[in-house]
């Protein structure tokens, strides 16, 4: 139910990006199309207490990270201190212990920082990842770059006939396999889950023109592979790319519709 529910919000979201202004009549209007849609009863009572539980299970997650970054800093002003006086007493042991202290402080706000930013299955990073580190404030471009949009397009076919299961290992396989490919290539870039088969590859400071015989090369192999299923099924994706430019303090809802409105013509 967590995916689905995943599922109907980014589509209601990316429904209403056009809008200055979203009215919750407007936003619970999209949100019930597309429930309906995918075939989920909002007024089922399973429905409810699911949607509340995800409701506690989001609120309690920001709250743990709240209350880390506040127990960060009391420990780093207390290390901060800590360490002063183990230099001032030349007293290694203590700052080998302050190290340790100050590594698993790093650690763990990683930890939840990945529950936070990256996409449970395929590990990538999610949406939130995106307007809340990737852009700025406004949500403009922080640096030039090339913005990839990679659409799965008969994702929800696979899904519909093969199963869940190997709907998601196909999202795994993509993901690993366009990954693997742009590291052979040393570009500096990063991967991130906009829709539910649907993803943004943001690459830095690269020649378009380039990268775009790149990625046409990495379309072309991805239309050759195959997927097998334990039972034995093997299936073949089709795959759409789109490709941009964006520049520092460009708005990012331009590129992001462009490309999402020139996919959804071709589908």
């Amino acid at each position: 139910m967590k995916n689905k529910l995943e599922q109907i919000t980014n589509l209601t979201i990316n429904d209403l990006l056009n809008n200055k202004i979203i009215l919750p009549s407007s936003y619970f209007e999209k949100f019930t199309y597309h429930a309906k849609e995918l075939e989920v009863n909002l007024d089922d009572e399973n429905f409810t207490k699911e949607l509340n539980q995800l409701l506690i299970d989001d609120f309690n997650t920001m709250e743990k990270y709240m209350k880390i970054i506040i127990a960060s800093a009391i420990t780093l002003q207390e290390n901060t201190q800590d360490s002063q006086n183990a230099i001032l007493n030349k007293d290694n042991e203590s700052l080998k212990d302050i190290y340790k202290k100050m590594i698993n402080l790093e650690n763990e706000i990683k930890s939840l920082t990945d529950e936070l930013f990256i996409d449970e299955l395929t590990k990538t990073y999610n949406r939130k990842w995106i307007y809340n580190k990737f852009l700025s404030e406004n949500s403009n471009f922080k640096e030039d770059g090339i913005c990839v949009l990679l659409n799965i397009v008969d994702f929800c076919y696979i899904q519909k006939e093969y199963g869940e299961l190997l709907a998601k290992n196909l999202l795994l396989f993509v993901t690993k396999f366009i990954s693997s490919k742009l590291k052979d290539e040393a570009y500096e870039f990063q991967i991130a889950r906009y829709l539910e088969s649907k993803f943004f590859i943001f690459i830095s400071n690269e020649n378009k023109k380039e990268v775009l015989n790149k990625i046409l090369n990495i379309e072309q192999l991805l239309s050759n592979a195959t997927l097998k299923s334990n039972a034995g099924l093997i299936i073949k994706a089709k795959y759409a790319f789109k490709i941009s430019l964006y520049k520092k303090d460009e708005e990012s809802k331009t590129i992001f519709e462009t490309l999402l409105e020139d996919q959804e013509k071709k589908e």
